[in-house]
């Protein structure tokens, strides 16, 4: 029997576009199965990739958008943008399951993102199961799914050491997003199963943790690396892999914070930025490790939901003097 899953990403490009990656994976591996993308879209900046996915809508991998009324200008620990689609998405599913055909395939279950666990109140209305699709790595998953029994102490069965108190993001440190994120930890074991942007090699003591059996987490798979590696920087692809195959094996420390993180130059330190002070104090870090490395450096933007970091036209102007020269061999 063919079956049919719906997928609802968050509005964010990157979980758009690593959702689309991931339900392309699964339409390989089994040709019985059939997905929705449910876009929600709030954005305008969107609209050309949405307009692409649609545009290559097929019998097998559908898109269906939803939009939103208002669209969100400040990054607040809240989901109600996303709450009150709820009848919408309940009416384009209802709508999916009216097409009647002899072939007609069957609702089998949704996969909801991580910033959209609202929408598992949709999937138990069906009667289906639903699953969760992390886009952060389990790590920080098996952390964030035992804050809820965080106190004084910081021993977290998914990380293989203590957790300093002082490196608590902030997340963590602030009383509305606490609350805000142990809330989505307690939906996160409402499904049936979470599928994480990881690799076992990268994470093996996190993943066992996530995967023995011997707690109320939902089983965790690892599908990754799902990542959209579509730029429009001087640096391809092609020229990053070329520079790692020339290293030694296991040597490159690779740093990336975030699709929408970086440096704020002017000063004004948002939630999930780091300064400009910070920028070279881990630049200084590097140095002294001695490390290869490779390192995702953009500008922090004034407001991450109204427009995306960008690029570095100098990066002199964020790093200690000397440091590209010094450091040209071993880094990108």
């Amino acid at each position: 029997m063919k079956m049919e899953m719906i997928f609802i990403p968050s509005p964010a490009t990157g979980h758009l576009m690593a959702t689309v990656e991931m339900a392309e994976r699964l339409l390989d591996e089994n040709n019985r199965l059939s997905i929705t993308v449910i876009i929600i879209s709030f954005n305008s900046k969107t609209t050309s990739i949405i307009a692409a996915l649609t545009a290559a809508s097929n019998t097998r991998l559908r898109y269906e958008v939803i939009s939103g009324e208002e669209q969100p200008t400040d990054l607040t620990a809240t989901d109600s943008h996303v709450q009150i689609l709820k009848p919408l998405v309940k009416d384009a599913v209802a709508k999916l399951l009216e097409q009647t055909r002899p072939d007609s395939p069957r609702l089998a279950g949704f996969v909801v993102d991580m910033y959209c666990t609202c929408m598992i109140d949709v999937a138990d209305e069906f009667g289906v199961p639903s699953y969760l699709f992390y886009t952060s790595n389990a790590g920080f998953l098996g952390l964030l799914l035992h804050m809820q029994f965080m106190y004084a102490e910081l021993v977290v069965p998914s990380l293989t050491r203590p957790y300093p108190l002082k490196c608590l993001p902030y997340i963590f440190k602030s009383k509305e997003w606490f609350s805000f994120f142990r809330t989505q930890a307690r939906r996160f074991r409402e499904t049936k199963g979470i599928l994480v942007n990881t690799v076992a090699e990268l994470e093996p003591h996190a993943l066992k943790f996530l995967s023995n059996g011997d707690s109320d987490t939902p089983p965790a798979y690892s599908v990754g690396p799902v990542l959209h590696l579509k730029n429009d920087t001087d640096v391809t692809q092609a020229e990053i892999l070329e520079w790692l195959d020339e290293q030694p094996a296991g040597s490159v420390v690779f740093l990336c914070f975030g699709s929408r993180a970086g440096p704020e130059i002017s000063g004004a330190l948002g939630d999930i930025h780091f300064s400009e002070e910070q920028a070279r104090e881990i630049a200084t870090a590097l140095e002294g490790s001695g490390h290869r490395f490779l390192w995702s450096l953009r500008r922090a933007s004034p407001n991450v939901m109204k427009e995306p970091p960008r690029e570095f036209s100098n990066l002199e102007e964020i790093l200690p003097e000397g440091f590209i020269d010094g450091m040209k061999c071993k880094c990108m």
